[in-house]
């Protein structure tokens, strides 16, 4: 039976991530956890109708996901010491569950398998099952995720993790269906082979120790000590990446298309420093291409997870913050530095739905938005030719399906509804016989009378969770574009969204994961202090506020205080005291995915804020953790995508340039000129009122000190960690300094 189930490749389409590999992992060999008592149940079990209809130990938790399988028949436990405890005290294997509110093939799983009662009541006798949502406990999931593919097995979301009752995995994979079929087992077959292995074989949890350990050795520093940072690390590391780019249609690989950010920033950094021709022309058509996809809502201007398939046409329908605040700030950078409006209306469209759809009356952002919805998987966002001629009539619905591929017969995988996507240019004008400019104001006209049709549709279940670090990306996002493009309500989103963070969950010093309808998800982790921290640097940038500086200054000395290993010279995922029960192994967080982990955030929010500071030591503690995990950008470029961005900063030499004066006078706006368009990549901006920062923040801001308006005039002062030029109150000095540090003239404009 064993030998089934583990040559079987789970190939269904699950929540997943891009690049790994679709198969179970097969069972560890080694010595058994637990003690050598009989594995009998222990305690009164109620019926899987009463825990149905009283509910199980999710009932009470603020997460929207672990509160839908509330009354899943199965005894789901969050995870926590009680829930381990149980486990230890009755010799019983864990299953773990992970997932998160917005992921289509969780809720297959959960219709399948955890609301039949004949899997639920397996598992009550047999198991321990904890539910984790991998948003509201990222260290559970990072640790097990990582764990599952060291073992061999398919990861993303779903993740089912087999445990022994201390936590060491011993199998593991993504999506299991209810019933097999040929070779394909059943989630029911798959628990009782489970089972078995845990209950006869005494080496069951040798390998998943092993696992561990070489987590463990795998975040100690090189051998032979800190790594210098150099451009030729960052063009090997882009070498390997241009091995995987698709030069047809954009993106990484050849199947799955996932818009990932931090590669795209990353790239845009790499171009912008070294004018590389590859990386430029794989950006402008990576960016074409998704815009243009089914990917991106073009109804509502913000974007899908990921695509299906490699020409980014079908999505699965999830919705992230994290995803679309991102590739706002791409979107927008990327068309100012290579002169595309499109680009920049893009990016301009991503930021406006976040304001008005996505953004509470308490300034925080919600995580997103579900895959499903009432009427199936991608109804709400698709069309018939009879429900546009319905609203347009007959020639314009049929100009629009022309230019958005609406066909009779639709897409196979979605009942014959098609998602809007834009054909190509040439193919445009050539059907419709219209001019680019005609096309544009055709789109323009028509496209906001579908809306509100939409509107009235069922729409998507929303996760409203709050989260710290993804808010923080949104304040980075708004704050930036606000700045560039001189638009002040994406800067007044901005600090909606950072009072939000600053005094609704920034508690005694102690950051929160997040608020779930005012109540509190637990303590944060690292990615929630150093991504608002960022976001604060950023909005201080947009808006001269000191305060922003002195809130940034708070969360780098908790970030130091309670995450910071000197030894590794890294930073740890979770503190090193927290009132949360957390995994077997504390690890640190490098890997980037699709959005920044939090260590390689930690490493640029302590090198900038240390600048402006003119705090050697702080600045020092996040260089040597981003030289430390230098090795892994060439080694590992996929799961380095923020960290490229880091090194970038660092090789860039990036500079300190502050400007004190009245911001009202127009000698203060040239100067400021000069700045305004920058990118931190190469500039950190500073604003300060003529009489120069406050006392109270000179004491946390030593370089700070004595940066006025000289004689009168506005003032502006360009620095490297405190040393600095002779300072200037001319324009066109400011201008020489500045081009120095090697911006592109395309962001001075």
């Amino acid at each position: 039976m064993w030998a089934r189930l583990i040559a079987i490749a789970l190939l269904l389409s699950a929540c997943s991530n891009e690049d790994e590999p679709r198969r179970p992992a097969r069972l560890a060999e080694g010595t058994s956890a637990g003690d050598d008592s009989p594995r009998e149940h222990r305690s009164v079990m109620r019926s899987t109708a009463e825990i149905r209809r009283e509910g199980n130990h999710l009932a009470d938790q603020p997460s929207p996901y672990l509160l839908q399988h509330a009354h899943n028949p199965v005894d789901w436990f969050p995870w926590g010491d009680e829930a381990l405890e149980k486990a230890r005290r009755e010799n019983k294997p864990i299953f773990l569950s992970i997932g998160y509110s917005t992921c289509h093939w969780c809720h297959v799983m959960e219709e399948e398998s955890f609301e039949d009662d004949e899997v639920a009541r397996y598992l009550n006798e047999h198991f321990v099952s904890i539910k984790v949502d991998r948003e509201q406990r990222p260290d559970i999931d990072a640790l097990y995720i990582e764990a599952v593919r060291r073992l061999g097995g398919s990861t993303g979301w779903p993740l089912t993790v087999f445990l022994t009752p201390d936590g060491v995995p011993f199998y593991g994979g993504t999506y299991f269906p209810r019933h097999g079929g040929g070779r394909r087992p059943g989630f029911l077959d798959v628990l009782r082979e489970v089972q078995r292995r845990f209950a006869e074989e005494e080496n069951v949890a040798a390998q998943g120790r092993q696992i561990f350990e070489a987590i463990e050795r795998s975040a100690r520093p090189p051998s032979s000590g800190e790594r210098a940072v150099s451009p030729a690390a960052i063009d090997a590391a882009f070498a390997r990446l241009a091995g995987a780019r698709d030069g047809e249609l954009g993106g990484f690989g050849r199947r799955q298309k996932f818009p990932n950010a931090p590669l795209l920033l990353a790239e845009l950094r790499y171009v912008e420093r070294t004018e590389n021709a590859a990386a430029r022309s794989h950006l402008v058509l990576t960016l074409e291409e998704a815009m243009r996809g089914g990917i991106r809502d073009h109804l509502a201007g913000t974007f899908h997870r990921y695509a299906v398939d490699r020409r980014w046409h079908v999505p699965h329908f999830e919705k992230t913050l994290y995803d679309n605040a991102q590739l706002a700030q791409v979107y927008v950078e990327a068309g100012r530095l290579l002169g595309r409006a499109d680009f920049v209306a893009v990016g301009r469209a991503i930021l406006d739905d976040l304001i008005a759809q996505w953004q509470q009356e308490d300034g925080g952002f919600v995580v997103g938005f579900d895959a499903d919805d009432p009427g199936g998987e991608g109804f709400y966002y698709t069309w018939t030719p009879a429900e546009l001629e319905a609203v347009l009539g007959a020639e314009d619905a049929r100009r629009f399906a022309t230019l958005f591929g609406v066909t009779p017969g639709g897409e196979r995988l979605l009942e014959g509804r098609s998602v809007l996507h834009r054909i190509p240019d040439a193919q445009a004008e050539a059907r419709l016989g219209m001019s680019g400019a005609e096309i544009e104001a055709f789109v323009a006209r028509t496209a906001p009378r579908l809306r509100p049709v939409r509107d009235r549709r069922a729409p998507p279940a929303i996760d409203d969770k709050e989260l710290a670090s993804w808010n923080g990306l949104a304040i980075i996002a708004l704050a930036n574009v606000g700045r560039w493009l001189e638009e002040p309500r994406y800067v007044q989103a901005a600090q909606r969204a950072a009072r939000f963070v600053m005094e609704r969950l920034f508690e005694d010093g102690v950051m929160l994961r997040g608020r779930r309808q005012g109540d509190s998800l637990g303590e944060g982790f690292l990615d929630d202090h150093a991504l608002p921290l960022l976001g604060l640097l950023r909005l201080h940038a947009a808006d001269g506020d000191s305060r922003w500086l002195g809130d940034a200054h708070r969360l780098g000395r908790a970030i130091i205080d309670r995450f910071h290993d000197a030894e590794l010279a890294t930073f740890h995922q979770s503190a090193r005291q927290g009132e949360l029960a957390g995994p077997p192994l504390r690890r640190p967080d490098l890997d980037d995915g699709v959005l920044p982990s939090g260590g390689n955030a930690a490493a640029l929010a302590l090198i900038e804020l240390g600048a402006i500071a003119g705090d050697r030591t702080m600045h020092g503690l996040g260089e040597r953790a981003a030289r430390a995990a230098a090795p892994r950008a060439v080694e590992s470029p996929f799961g380095s995508g923020f960290l490229l961005v880091v090194l970038d900063h660092l090789v860039g030499q990036s500079r300190e340039a502050v400007v004190a004066g009245d911001p009202d006078d127009p000698r203060t706006r040239a100067l400021w000129a000069e700045i305004r368009p920058t990118t931190p990549a190469r500039v950190l901006p500073v604003r300060l009122p003529a009489s120069g920062a406050p006392d109270s923040l000179v004491e946390r801001f030593g370089a700070l000190r004595g940066k006025v308006a000289l004689d009168g005039a506005p003032t502006a002062y360009v620095c490297q960690i405190g040393s600095c030029e002779l300072p200037t109150s001319d324009p066109a000095v400011l201008r020489e300094q500045l081009d120095a540090v090697g911006i592109p003239r395309a962001l001075r404009r």
